[in-house]
């Protein structure tokens, strides 16, 4: 068995995942709620010391409940502007960070069919006209595609920050409230069970992390994060209480994520100014590891680990 406190991708694989995010957002005199599903087929291609390269591609993208008509007409254009993303090939350094996209290319002339397509026949919607002013100049930088892959649910919600740190961790990051109006400073504190390394007989293991703001809000955060409110809500009033919750079930000799769940909420006001995300991750082959080349419902065996253990680098 490996002897590392880190959880790492340490082998090829593949596997296809389903995730759904559920949200349940109330501003005040506004009120929405949705259940969004997304399908994904994930292939490690090649590890080695320090980074990691995978294939990604989107294969479905679901407004399954809305309670609001409006919410499918955005949901469409995002879709539209979102196909750009649907397929990805990706260098990732050992966190799940991008360090590069190798297929921009492709990227960059999806987006030229797809904004031609577009202004054939939206000349007289200026919410779209502007929409694709912006992805326009998007399109147009690298750098900028790589922060839109780096905002990939899928990336975000399997790997989070919990690959490469040794566990348990106690640290602070950097982000925004849930509401995403304000940058705040973050604790987070991340454990094990069982504790890593697992004895030779634990395959899965499980990895939690929560995360509360490191500062007592004062009243600078309420005036950031709540302004747009406050013609309707009175600010000074507010107790906010936001965290963010993580549970990922992972396979830790290959580094491949089973199931997880992230529960962020951010309640200003328990009745009139609340914000609260859900979202599940489930792998199509559940507990059974999928090894390339391998018979997707076979989980990998001792003797295959220790070859795998000859042909590839552990940390």
């Amino acid at each position: 068995m490996i002897a590392d406190k880190k959880i790492l991708i340490r082998m090829p694989f593949s596997e296809q995942y389903t995730i759904t995010i559920d949200s349940d957002i109330k501003g005040v005199d506004v009120y929405v709620t949705s259940k969004v599903q997304l399908r994904y087929d994930f292939h490690v291609l090649r590890i080695d010391d320090v980074e990691v390269e995978v294939r990604l591609v989107q294969l479905d993208n679901v407004l399954l409940d809305a309670n609001n008509p409006m919410i499918a007409e955005v949901a469409q254009v995002s879709q539209i502007f979102g196909r750009m993303y649907n397929e990805l090939h990706l260098i990732l350094d050992k966190s799940g960070n991008v360090k590069e996209v190798l297929n921009t290319d492709f990227i960059l002339s999806k987006w030229k069919q797809t904004k031609a397509e577009m202004e054939k026949h939206i000349m007289a919607n200026e919410y779209l006209q502007n929409a694709i002013i912006l992805n326009d100049a998007i399109f147009n930088d690298p750098e900028k595609i790589k922060i839109g892959v780096q905002a990939n649910e899928f990336i975000k919600i399997y790997f989070g920050q919990v690959f490469n740190l040794e566990l348990p961790s106690k640290s602070y990051v950097k982000g925004t409230n849930i509401f995403n109006t304000v940058e705040i400073d973050w604790k987070m504190e991340t454990e094990s069970s069982p504790v890593l390394p697992p004895s030779s007989q634990i395959k899965t293991v499980a990895i939690t992390s929560r995360c509360e703001p490191k500062n007592t809000l004062n009243k600078e955060f309420y005036q950031a994060a709540y302004s747009q409110f406050e013609n309707k809500i009175d600010i000074k009033l507010l107790n906010s209480q936001l965290f963010q919750q993580e549970t990922r079930m992972i396979d830790y000799l290959t580094g491949r994520v089973l199931e997880a769940e992230v529960n962020k909420q951010e309640i200003a006001d328990e009745q009139r100014l609340y914000n609260k995300l859900s979202y599940t991750l489930k792998s199509d082959s559940g507990s059974k590891p999928r090894a390339i080349g391998e018979n997707q419902h076979t989980e990998i065996s001792k003797e295959e680990a220790e070859q795998n253990s000859s042909r590839f680098k552990f940390f």
